[in-house]
């Protein structure tokens, strides 16, 4: 059996030899187009198919450096597809003795949810793992915990799909085609930012815009609209996912100076009439993330892809509430630079992803409203599969549960109908909707059709940009 070895080397630059693959100890045989994947800062190589993605990291998450393995996922977007599959990582902060205290730990505080633990073989050598999980996020993992010498190793096993939560046979088969070696330098000759590490969060010096003046502001838009918070009037809807109370309001951030890049083929001020979500309104559930009540994922039926323009402002989408998380993390890897917020009525969570960096200053626990700069709009995900031009991603849940640094999943998925001051605002024009207020529920897209404010657009539909 021949395999394609790909070397992390220090500058990210990726060559390639062919060699024969050592003894993988019984495990499943690789198809003739497999490919093995090393990094000499981890000491650890595996063999995939040739058809993963490799994310090599840029930063230092919690301790542990590794590569992110990539698997495509079937009849997804050319721009938005592919799950997580496996994350390889040292845990330069781990000793081997401290494994069983820091499962323990892991289990007692997910004790409501079915997170349990067994011992695994791992690698041709079968070193004895300790696997733990589900561990909640956007994409569930079973964490196995590889101690080899005086080193240990953070392996993260993600699901495929709801349902699928632990190690099944073939994860099992991955583990064991796991080779470990001496790592031939320190992760700390990288050079690499911790993941939230003030310079890897924040614009770097003369880089943060003027943000009073690049695009919509607070102060433009329409007083009378407002915001509420009761929450009285939610309802059930299918699939035990929630609709929000109708005078329930959130802001989105297009307006006047919405797509003024030139090369977006949208003219500055004008959008697209039914299009605020650029693969199509309300269609991540059928991206794959149709999920409204599984308790281990952030579950993002109704959550929604905004275009924006590189370094656009972001705005908090609620008028009252606190921030629970901003930055980086494992769990949520492929958000990117993201930031969760609870709402005052402490129902609703917010999540918005994919910044280009966060304002400075912006952390967890901040008081946020309406007036709140999160940050700054770009396209960061989860290593090299596209998350397409640049957006911010929002979604909403509500009564979520919160990961220990403050991320949320769990819950249910939540469709909030009205959003403030959206460019694509639209309304028919025999309803009274107030001004600067799109209402996903009325509009049916008509795609191709460019229109602005005051102007009537097909299927006798006007906008309000």
């Amino acid at each position: 059996m021949r395999f394609k070895i790909v070397s992390f080397l220090p500058l990210f630059v990726i060559t390639a030899i062919v060699m024969t693959a050592p003894d993988a100890g019984g495990a499943r045989q690789a198809s003739p187009a497999a490919e093995r994947t090393e990094a000499e800062a981890v000491g650890a190589s595996i063999a995939h198919p040739a058809n993963w993605t490799v994310e090599r990291e840029r930063y230092t998450f919690d301790g542990t450096y590794g590569f992110t393995l990539w698997r495509p996922e079937p009849g997804s977007s050319q721009d938005h597809g592919g799950i997580p599959a496996v994350r390889v990582a040292l845990s330069d902060g781990m000793r081997p003795s401290e494994v069983e205290d820091e499962v323990r730990q892991m289990i007692a505080y997910y004790e409501k949810l079915e997170v349990g633990r067994e011992t695994v073989s791992v690698g041709a050598e079968r070193h004895k793992g300790v696997a733990v999980g589900p561990i909640p996020g956007s994409t569930p993992a079973t964490r196995v915990y590889v101690p080899v010498g005086n080193r240990v190793y953070q392996i993260d096993v993600y699901s495929e799909a709801p349902g699928e939560e632990g190690l099944g046979a073939d994860d099992r088969e991955l583990l064991r085609t796991l080779h470990f070696e001496q790592p031939s330098r320190s992760v700390a000759s990288l050079g690499l930012p911790r993941a939230n590490a003030p310079e890897a969060l924040y614009p770097a010096g003369g880089e943060e815009p003027d943000s009073l003046g690049r695009g919509w502001t607070s102060s433009s838009a329409n007083e009378e609209s407002g915001y509420s918070v009761s929450g009285t009037g939610e309802t059930r809807i299918a699939e035990d996912c929630w609709r929000a109370d109708p005078g329930f309001w959130v802001q989105v951030q297009h307006g006047r100076t919405a797509n003024s890049n030139p090369d977006d083929n949208i003219p500055t001020g004008w959008t697209r009439i039914g299009v605020p979500n650029f693969w199509g309104q309300y269609t991540h559930g059928n991206l794959g993330y149709g999920r409204c009540n599984e308790p281990y994922y952030a579950n993002d039926k109704f959550a929604v892809d905004y275009l924006m323009d590189l370094w656009d402002p972001v705005w908090s989408p609620f008028d009252c509430g606190r921030v629970t998380f901003a930055g980086r993390n494992v769990t949520h890897k492929d958000y990117g630079i993201f930031v969760s917020i609870k709402a005052c009525n402490d129902k609703y969570v917010s999540l918005t992803g994919h910044f280009r960096a966060l304002r400075s200053g912006l952390n967890k626990g901040d008081v946020v409203d309406r007036d709140t700069l999160l940050g700054y709009a770009g396209k960061s995900g989860g290593g090299r599969i596209p998350v397409g031009p640049v957006h911010f991603h929002q979604a909403f849940y509500r009564y979520p549960k919160e990961n220990p640094d403050g991320s949320p999943y769990g819950g249910q998925g939540l469709q909030i109908i009205r959003h403030y001051y959206v460019g694509t605002a639209a309304q028919r024009r025999d309803l009274r909707v107030r001004s600067h207020v799109y209402e996903y529920r009325r509009v049916r897209p008509d795609y191709g059709i460019y229109c602005r404010e005051s102007l009537t657009c097909g299927e006798g539909y006007k906008i309000s940009n």
